[in-house]
């Protein structure tokens, strides 16, 4: 498998507006989706491995990763006109119906790599079954309602046509 480069001048770094997180739900047989970010200031996916390490008789040290649990924090997540997701929370949290908050699905867009395909393609991860957990809801001047994505980790690698929210995903063969 080749591995893509990044579409960035040499030294150049990333903006993080091109590390892009959707969140996708089903409403009525359609699918649903919103970036996520807005008004946000700091958000930054955590892989939170579990790591083994251990020391053998001949004191050389060993490193396994068994599993990464990833998870996105988005606080604030603001209470605004015009997010569906964030009615959606809303409608969940009245209802008490937390079973409802294990069923989106997440693409994480890397839009600093280059797919190598010469077209607008941006390399994709698709995560089904993730989880979004409010942790609250209130604040002063503003109403904040902090979210926590928690990734799946059952990926399907593609690429995404452009960068709003009304992409097609096209699976990696």
């Amino acid at each position: 498998m080749a591995v893509n480069q990044f579409t960035l001048a040499d030294g150049q770094r990333a903006e993080r507006k091109l590390l892009i997180t959707v969140a996708e739900w089903m409403e009525s047989s359609t699918p649903v989706r919103e970036i996520l970010g807005t008004r946000t200031e700091d958000s930054s996916i955590e892989y939170n491995a579990d790591v083994q390490t251990m020391t053998d008789i001949r004191g050389i040290n060993y490193t396994d990763v068994n599993r990464t649990q990833p998870q996105q924090d988005f606080n604030p997540f603001l209470v605004l006109g015009g997010s569906k997701l964030g009615a959606l929370l809303n409608d969940i949290r009245r209802r008490n119906a937390l079973s409802e908050l294990n069923q989106f699905t997440m693409y994480i867009i890397t839009a600093f790599v280059d797919t190598g395909s010469g077209s607008h393609a941006y390399e994709c991860e698709k995560h089904t079954g993730c989880t979004i957990a409010f942790s609250g809801i209130g604040g002063d001047s503003n109403v904040n309602f902090p979210i926590t994505v928690y990734f799946s980790n059952v990926i399907t690698l593609g690429t995404v046509n452009k960068l709003s929210d009304d992409f097609a995903f096209s699976a990696d063969e």
